[in-house]
């Protein structure tokens, strides 16, 4: 990335978390915010995949860069990693953008209340709590989200190297496509957390959570 860096100029847009539940929602804003880049632009999408199942369908007329990780967690943690993870236990993973904001996710988006949270967090023996050192972790609120859910919460440290050289590739695809344009980076990261994006449901035998 050096070799280009210091060339590289980049507008970034972030949306809102918990639109991955709306898919008509997520679609929307995501549309909304390429157009408001401008058709001048490289693009740079930072959603998986799993973030909305026809991704790839509605954002083919605006070519844009996207990552191959399904989410956010694997974005973070790599394929194998993940891979490994899931031979020894169902796990939740969260991220430090995603315990912030667990009210307007769980509570508010999907509509959930102590006895639902119980409900669908109870598939899994554990929820694992990335700690990406970008954002302090509250105990407080790590304590909230353990009795809202009744689930035993984990924390891990992880290192972001994997995520930056995802990322570095994904500008080095957009830069190399037109060199003298300004590459628009769209996240479902929250402006204050900027390496957190959404969570994942790991197995096949999936509750109702919505990825």
């Amino acid at each position: 990335m050096s070799e280009f860096a210091a060339d590289l100029k980049l507008n970034i847009i972030y949306t809102a978390p918990a639109l991955h539940i709306e898919f008509d929602k997520l679609k929307d804003t995501i549309l909304n915010s390429l157009n408001q880049a401008g058709s001048g632009m490289k693009q740079v999408l930072l959603f998986g995949s799993m973030c909305h199942p026809d991704i790839d369908v509605f954002t083919e007329p605006y070519q844009v860069v996207r990552l191959e990780p399904r989410n956010c967690i694997e974005l973070i943690l790599g394929k194998e990693a993940l891979q490994e993870k899931e031979k020894s236990a169902r796990i939740f993973y969260l991220t430090p953008g995603w315990l912030e904001h667990w009210r307007e996710i769980f509570r508010q988006a999907q509509g959930w209340d102590e006895i639902d949270a119980r409900q669908n967090f109870g598939f899994y023996d554990k929820i694992l709590l990335l700690d990406t050192g970008v954002a302090e972790l509250s105990e407080e609120v790590i304590l909230e989200f353990y009795e809202y859910t009744q689930v035993p919460i984990e924390i891990e440290a992880v290192d972001l190297t994997i995520f930056k050289s995802r990322i570095a590739e994904a500008l080095k695809k957009a830069y190399e496509r037109a060199t003298n344009t300004t590459p628009t980076i769209m996240s479902s990261v929250p402006a204050t957390r900027k390496t957190d994006m959404c969570s994942l449901n790991t197995k096949n035998e999936k509750p109702k959570i919505t990825t």
